[in-house]
């Protein structure tokens, strides 16, 4: 997050999605990160530069998969 922070401009927005949960996981050799909002704003607390605007949850879009949650945010660099 300190490196997306950094690569925005001051009054830049980020759009950020995680699988609801909490924890890390490997799934065909890719990495994932699951939040909720808990640890989104824990996440967000060690990244100054960076305030939340908004966050909500949706289902998934994905035939079969809309009781799946997905946490959206957006973010403001500082």
């Amino acid at each position: 997050m300190a490196r997306l922070a950094r690569a925005l401009k001051p009054g830049g927005i980020l759009y950020a999605s995680f699988k609801h949960g909490r924890g890390e996981r490997q799934h065909d050799g890719r990495r994932f990160t699951d939040l909720d909002e808990s640890g989104l704003n824990a996440l967000i607390a060690q990244v100054s530069s960076l305030s939340l605007i908004e966050t909500w949850v949706t289902g998934d879009l994905r035939p079969g998969r809309a009781c799946e949650p997905w946490l959206n945010t957006l973010l403001i660099a500082g």
